[in-house]
């Protein structure tokens, strides 16, 4: 049960990354077909990226010099694409070629032309037809995957049953309940594959050059279930954000629409500001970690030899704890808002990709900004540098809307001073 909810959660994830990879791109600079018949003939050359919109099959025969995105019902790629291709389609068909990477999230996905980068695809059936040629590496989320044809790197698969006869220039790792390798197939590098009974390999016309290592299922219910722990920490984090954003919402929403304005105005200048905050919550932090160990000391001393010491330690103890302990926890919320606004941020920039002039600071841009920052954040060791980064500009900007917002209230009780005084005289 565990092994299909996981499943079922990793695919929710690669969904919504791939949904969020069509929204990638410039559409002031580029073509939106919208409509029940759209097609692109051999004589389309199109210099700009696609986007296509249909609840009918799309094909497109043409040249794109850019990249294409499409939802519709099926889709059909017999052209030639110079960017990526992003399709999002009950069936989808590759036939020409692609010179970037193609992402499909689909129910049957049929590759028979030539990407040259990488493909990821999240599937119920995949089929890379002898004719099909991946420049680089594959990764594959389904049920039913047959693999004929040629990937230049790694292969990486999960799914139910796998049946593999193609060329892998780079090593092979299947999780399936049932793994076939027929001749005449050949894995350049290791395969590495997990399940619940032995592959079958065929002895003749098999070629493996590196180590063939089976990982029994049952060793592998322990991965699994940290790779479910993890998912759920991260829903878990992004519906608190969510909620904690909704919540400061409520009261300040003033304040937010003007730490938005000097994040999308004075980006550099809230990242220096956040920089230097995080360098004072440090500060705090480390004196509140002090005070409290000066704590133990002081009591120590005065109750030995030394109660004056003793009691001098207590006193400055008592004194610096407050604030420095105000300031660390003052400096973690400050740091935690910071990310919330970075994502209203990032989400305001996505639903402009779809509606000109959308709401400022809703749920939905809220909630898309949360999950892109999840994904970022999930990436080992850059994601954590990106999410001090995005949190402390996030962080900035509320310092500067801060001083913004006061210093406009001060010139506005000065203007009111003046105007009493000025009635006062007459």
């Amino acid at each position: 049960m565990s092994r299909a909810l996981t499943r079922i959660t990793t695919a929710l994830i690669v969904a919504t990354f791939c949904f969020f990879l069509v929204l990638t791109g410039e559409p002031a600079a580029s073509v939106i077909e919208k409509g029940d018949d759209i097609q692109f003939s051999p004589l389309h050359h199109i210099d700009d990226d696609v986007y296509t919109f249909s609840k009918n099959p799309i094909s497109m025969d043409g040249f794109i010099d850019g990249d294409f995105s499409s939802i519709s019902s099926d889709v059909t790629i017999n052209g030639e694409i110079s960017g990526n291709g992003n399709l999002l389609a009950i069936h989808s068909f590759h036939n020409g070629l692609i010179k970037g990477s193609l992402r499909s999230f689909s129910i049957s996905f049929t590759i028979n032309g030539r990407v040259e980068r990488s493909v990821m695809a999240v599937c119920t059936k995949f089929n890379l037809s002898g004719l099909g040629q991946i420049g680089r590496d594959v990764h594959i989320m389904g049920v039913d995957i047959d693999i004929y044809g040629t990937v230049g790197g790694n292969l990486k698969i999960k799914g139910k049953e796998v049946r593999l006869m193609g060329d892998i220039k780079g090593d092979v790792f299947i999780e399936a309940e049932r793994l076939i390798i027929s001749a005449p197939a050949v894995i350049h590098g290791n395969l590495t594959y997990v399940s619940a009974t032995e592959a079958k390999i065929d002895s003749f016309g098999v070629t493996i050059s590196g180590v063939t290592e089976w990982i029994d299922e049952s060793d592998a219910v322990d991965l699994e279930a940290e790779e479910l722990r993890n998912t759920a920490v991260i829903f878990s984090e992004i519906l608190a954000a969510f909620l904690f954003g909704l919540i400061l919402l409520i009261p300040g929403r003033n304040y937010a629409r003007v730490a938005y304005a000097q994040l999308k105005e004075n980006f550099a200048v809230s990242l220096a500001t956040g920089f230097i905050a995080v360098f004072l919550f440090c500060l705090a932090a480390f004196f509140t970690l002090l005070t409290s160990f000066l704590f133990l000391v002081g009591f120590a001393l005065a109750s030995g030899d030394t109660p004056a010491a003793g009691a001098m330690v207590l006193i400055f103890s008592t004194i610096i704890f407050p604030v420095s302990a105000f300031g660390a926890v003052s400096g973690g919320i400050l740091f935690y808002v910071g990310k919330i606004l970075m994502a209203f941020f990032i989400g305001m920039f996505l639903v402009r990709k779809l509606k000109k002039n959308p709401a400022l600071l809703s749920k939905t841009q809220l909630m898309l900004g949360l999950i892109v920052l999840a994904i970022i954040f999930a990436i080992p060791y850059l994601g954590f540098v990106l999410y001090l980064l995005g949190s402390m500009t996030g962080a900035g900007a509320i310092i500067l809307a801060i001083r913004k917002i006061k210093f406009k209230f001060k010139i506005d009780d000065s203007h009111s001073t003046s105007v009493s005084e000025d009635s006062e005289t007459l």
